[in-house]
């Protein structure tokens, strides 16, 4: 009787240590799995940051000869559309309703002092917001106007932002401008100045994609019909999603005839005539902070959506 005690506590020893030590690797094991399922969404969640960072990142490098000639082929310009059907005002529907792939660009030709991007921003908030990181991209050949545009460029820090000093026209090299008429800068066969120029519709399909989302406003005074009818011909235009023209030739009986024309093509390709705004009407919603669908529409300023390529995509 005296050695069953001890026996008894060796043995409830003994069950202790063992119930502690499973108790031990049980917590330990909960932990180590808690330690690698934060790992693995840790490491998912930068992959996928650097993924979109990618993604979104203005390109640098040209697009290989290869995909763009197999983007190209794959475009069914089949034209399913009325001719200009017309379409409710401020009704956009480019987007994915989840806009995790494309690129979004909004392309000013011929930025002057950088107020019309900032009208962009202003009245185009709330799809940024939605639709992910806007790039902004300027063209803006006037030397005092460019210098403008890069202060303005500062004010919008957070949103990326390029600016070429360079006319938009239908090849690469140099051509005269005229800089003296400030507002009314422009491409002029009797100045005597020159400045670089760009071709505007090789570039675009040398860093764009059909995916991306590019938006694009026109105001390069006494160039765009040149430019736009380059578009067409080798197909750039399948790369654009909505485009704002100020016709700036509308008075010249010779250039008429082509502008009729370019938007018989743009129905070709798939782009609705949405509306028409005064620039003054715009400028002054701007200022006194109102929203799009106040400003007066149906006047001087056309704007074009693609109606077919993009809703490929959905």
């Amino acid at each position: 009787m005296q050695f069953s005690s001890p026996i008894r506590l060796h043995n409830n020893l003994t069950i202790t240590r063992a119930s502690f030590l499973s108790s031990h690797r049980s917590i330990s094991l909960v932990l180590n799995i808690i330690l690698y399922f934060v790992s693995f969404i840790f490491i998912f969640c930068l992959t996928n940051f650097i993924r979109q960072e990618k993604q979104t990142s203005i390109i640098h490098t040209k697009i290989p000869k290869s995909v763009v000639d197999e983007t190209y082929t794959s475009i069914n310009l089949t034209r399913n559309t009325g001719y200009y059907d017309y379409e409710v005002y401020l009704i956009n529907n480019t987007f994915r309703k989840e806009n995790k792939t494309r690129r979004y660009f909004y392309i000013d030709l011929g930025c002057f002092d950088g107020r019309d991007a900032d009208y962009f921003v202003h009245f185009h908030l709330e799809e940024i917001t939605r639709y992910g990181t806007l790039n902004i991209i300027a063209f803006e050949p006037d030397p005092i106007n460019f210098s403008a545009c890069k202060l303005a460029q500062q004010k919008r820090s957070f949103i990326p932002t390029k600016i070429y000093s360079r006319a938009v026209w239908t090849d690469n090299g140099q051509i005269r401008y005229a800089t003296e008429k400030g507002q009314k800068s422009k491409i002029d066969s009797d100045s005597a100045l020159y400045v670089r120029s760009i071709d505007f519709s090789t570039w675009l399909k040398e860093n764009f994609l059909v995916d991306d989302y590019v938006y694009i406003k026109f105001t390069i005074e006494g160039a765009e019909i040149d430019v736009l009818e380059k578009m067409v011909l080798d197909g750039s235009l399948t790369l654009v999603d909505t485009m704002e023209i100020e016709w700036t030739q509308g008075i010249s009986p010779e250039l008429e005839p082509r502008r009729v024309v370019l938007e018989c093509m743009f129905d070709n390709f798939g782009m609705d005539f949405i509306y028409i705004i005064n620039p003054v009407d715009l400028k002054h919603a701007y200022n006194v902070n109102d929203t799009f669908s106040a400003v007066p529409k149906d006047r001087a300023w056309y704007v074009f959506r693609k109606n077919i390529i993009t809703n490929l995509f959905f």
